[in-house]
């Protein structure tokens, strides 16, 4: 009795299946990457980034400067950027940092804005001080040979000059308790969540004074 005879390989088949084995081989890859990839990003934005309301509430309709740095105000919520070893302040970061001298009833973390980095000279100018040959700064500072600001000091490396934007709010800084170290620098601001989540609103621009020609 004849046996049947053995068919070839299919060797196209084989290469199908070679090639879809591959394929879902290269899938699997693909989804640990993605998957470590997510992870890693969850990590760094959870340890760079942080969501912050300033303490306080925005009175919208009092004359009175409300706080020390223009852009944001009490009640704003922030997203703030840790100041890891490898982010640099640069200047005029607004910065949130540790007080070098706390005391009862002060805050331990202040904000401020950088206005003088490592090396940059400092010179009296009138009331104020000009920092590196830049425009003088918008607040005084006090005179006298005891003054934590000296004419003609320079900022030592690892240190920074930081003051507020304005003497109509009283808030402490390097005018109070000299030059800012490095290690205090925690956090900067980066972007303000207050008009976006409608916790103030866009201030109008003051009504034009002057009054169209009447027609000829």
């Amino acid at each position: 009795m004849n046996e049947p005879a053995e068919h070839p390989p299919d060797t196209g088949l084989q290469r199908k299946r070679a090639k879809v084995s591959q394929f879902k081989r290269w899938v699997k890859r693909l989804r640990i990457l993605m998957a470590v990839v997510t992870v890693t990003l969850a990590v760094y934005i959870f340890m760079s980034y942080g969501v912050y309301t300033l303490p306080g509430e925005y009175k919208p309709l009092s004359r009175k400067v409300q706080s020390p740095i223009t852009e944001v105000q009490p009640g704003d919520t922030v997203i703030l950027l840790n100041m890891n070893l490898w982010r640099e302040p640069k200047l005029g970061d607004i910065v949130i940092y540790d007080h070098p001298d706390p005391k009862d009833g002060v805050p331990s973390q202040l904000i401020g804005r950088v206005a003088g980095l490592p090396g940059e000279t400092i010179v009296r100018v009138g009331p104020t001080i000009k920092v590196a040959g830049r425009l003088p700064l918008p607040v005084g500072f006090p005179m006298g040979k005891d003054v934590q600001i000296k004419d003609g000091a320079t900022v030592p490396e690892g240190s920074y000059l930081i003051v507020t934007d304005t003497d109509a709010v009283a808030y402490a800084d390097s005018r109070d308790f000299g030059f800012v170290s490095r290690e205090a620098l925690k956090k900067k601001v980066i972007f303000n969540l207050a008009f976006i989540l409608g916790q103030r609103e866009v201030e109008a621009p003051p009504p034009s004074n002057t009054e169209p020609n009447d027609a000829q």
